[in-house]
Formats: structure tokens, C-alpha cells, sequence
């Protein structure tokens, strides 16, 4: 037996089933013989454009957003795969810079074109920025680059390497082109250029080494070593310390003389021989600094080395000269 919940959907509810018809027409018929119905359709009908027009572009919208949803995949796949086919490949930079190294050299040799020679070191540094402000390059052995004429050096973090070389374009004096390229962050890899420097007549250095030294307030600090080479008997050395700052590659005051903080120490000397070079102990806790004999002010040149050393030891916070 059927069980009842009181009056029938149909009675409750005249809008349903058989008594739809005849509800819709009373509604109508009441809501046209009052004056505030009537107003009330007025409106409705001077507001129906605008209605469809606004419901229109919410379609719009939905179905925008749908298409952006459905091309998002593929165009993630494009960016995989540019990103993948942009990606260094180590051999190809190797062989890149070995052939502009090697043109250097038989352009010098040849000595027929100086503004060709210039112009190959120009190309060989556009190319190497062009390709150290990429991630990967910070890694690449670049073996066969060195044993072409290529200095590089590769701090223990791996987030600063040094690249230089001889342009050949000089005479006694050497001109060497050099830059630093460093990790800024963000993924993103900067170069400072240090030669060319835009004075005229620089003749720029030789990066010879590169150091890695962490304070005991958590700084990293970077230590290059490099070579000056100018005419007849002029020759001189620096050691200069740079910090990561605010995303640029900043000289830091590493050293310490009585009172004077320094960021770098050079000295000149005339002669290649023992003794005019800097030199870190096997800990890195002492730095030795050559102590060079001025040159007689009769005599041309630099001056020459003693075979003695000026001390500075590091406690953890700058390398501090003691006597």
C-alpha cells in the first residue's frame, strides 16, 4: 500500500504536471492588470540586449579560458624543448673557441692585417660572453680551449669563472682581454668585463689563479691572481678579492695593513724569477707578498725581487699583515 505524505505533488505544486498551463496564464493575466507588473515587463524587455549582451561575453570568457587550458601543454612542450635545443653542448663550445684562438695566432703570425687581427679578438669576445651568461657554461672543461692560449679559472662553488687571453695584437707589451663571468641569481649569469676597459692604452692582465674563501660571517669572497705584462722590463702582479653583491660582482676589502683595509695588493718587478709571485700556504691561512727592491732612479724598469716575503694571515675575516 502506497504511502501518503499528505496533498498530491500536483495540488501542492500547480505549476507542475496538468495544472503548468493554467498557473502560467493566471500569472501572466495578474501580472499585466497591475500597473507595477506592467512596469516590471517593461523593464525586462528594455533590459533584455544588455542581458544577452553581458551573458554573451561571459561565454566568451569561459570558452577563452578553456583554450587557454587546452594549449598550455603543448605550449609547455615547445618551451622543454627550445630550452633543450638552446642547451650548450660542451664539445661544440670547446671547438668554437679553439678555432678563434687559432686564428688569432696565424693572423699574428702572418702580421699582414692588424685590423683583422683586432677584429678576431673582438669576435672571440663576443662570443665567449655571449656564451658564459649560459648556466652550463660555468662547468664546461674547456681543456682543449687552455691548451690553446684560453686562461680559465673556476671558483669551488662554480659561481664565478675568470676567462683571459693574449690578444697578440701587442709588441714586449702584451694586451690581454679578460672578464669575470658570475652567478648574479635568479638563474641569471653575468659577465664584468675587464679589458677592454675603454682607457685607451690599457694593455689589461692575465688572470693566473682564482681562490675561494668563506668568512666566519658566511661571506664568500673571491680571490684572483693576475699578470701585467708592459714594455722593455715593466711587469707587475695583483691579487684583488670580489663578493657577489646584490646580484653584481663587487671588490670586497679582504686585506689589512696596520689600519688600511685593502681590496687588492699589486707590486711590480723587472725580471721573470723566483720570487714574484704570490703564493697561499697549503691551508690557505697565510698569504705570502713578494717584497720587491725599487729600481735605482738611474736605472730603467722595475724593480727586483728580494727573495723575502711581507706575511698575511687570515683570521677569518681578512688576511691581516704581521711582521
Amino acid at each position: 500500500m502506497p504511502i501518503s505524505y499528505g496533498t498530491s505533488p500536483a495540488s501542492a505544486h500547480p505549476t507542475t504536471a496538468a495544472g503548468a498551463p493554467k498557473a502560467l496564464c493566471r500569472t501572466i493575466a495578474e501580472t499585466i492588470s497591475s500597473p507595477r507588473g506592467r512596469l516590471f515587463l517593461a523593464l525586462r524587455f528594455a533590459l533584455a540586449p544588455r542581458t544577452y549582451k553581458a551573458a554573451k561575453e561571459k561565454v566568451r570568457r569561459v570558452r577563452s579560458r578553456l583554450l587557454d587550458l587546452l594549449l598550455l601543454p603543448p605550449l609547455l612542450i615547445l618551451t622543454i624543448f627550445g630550452t633543450a635545443v638552446q642547451a650548450l653542448d660542451g664539445a661544440t663550445v670547446e671547438k668554437e673557441i679553439a678555432a678563434r684562438l687559432e686564428k688569432i695566432s696565424k693572423l699574428q703570425n702572418s702580421g699582414d692585417d692588424f685590423e683583422k687581427l683586432e677584429g678576431a679578438n673582438s669576435d672571440l669576445l663576443k662570443y665567449l660572453k655571449a656564451t658564459a651568461v649560459k648556466p652550463e657554461a660555468m662547468t664546461i672543461p674547456l681543456k682543449k680551449a687552455a691548451e690553446s692560449g684560453l686562461s680559465v679559472f673556476t671558483s669551488d662553488d662554480k659561481k664565478v669563472r675568470c676567462y683571459s687571453w693574449d690578444t697578440l695584437t701587442g709588441g714586449t707589451m702584451h694586451i690581454f682581454y679578460s672578464f669575470i663571468a658570475y652567478d648574479a641569481g635568479n638563474k641569471k649569469i653575468k659577465c664584468l668585463v675587464l679589458n677592454p676597459s675603454g682607457s685607451e692604452g690599457d694593455p689589461g692582465s692575465n688572470i693566473e689563479a682564482l681562490d675561494t674563501f668563506i668568512t666566519k660571517d658566511g661571506k664568500t669572497v673571491y680571490v684572483t691572481r693576475d699578470l701585467f705584462i708592459g714594455s722593455g722590463l715593466i711587469h707587475g702582479r695583483t691579487i684583488k678579492a670580489y663578493t657577489i653583491t646584490g646580484g653584481a660582482l663587487k671588490k670586497h676589502t679582504f686585506f689589512q695593513a696596520g689600519k688600511q683595509l685593502l681590496s687588492e695588493i699589486s707590486f711590480d718587478f723587472a725580471e721573470y724569477e723566483d720570487g714574484t709571485e704570490f703564493e697561499f700556504s697549503k691551508d690557505k691561512r697565510t698569504l705570502k707578498v713578494p717584497l720587491i727592491k725599487p729600481a735605482a732612479k738611474d736605472s730603467p724598469g722595475s724593480g727586483k725581487a728580494t727573495g723575502k716575503f711581507l706575511n698575511y694571515y687570515f683570521d677569518g675575516y681578512h688576511f691581516i699583515f704581521k711582521k
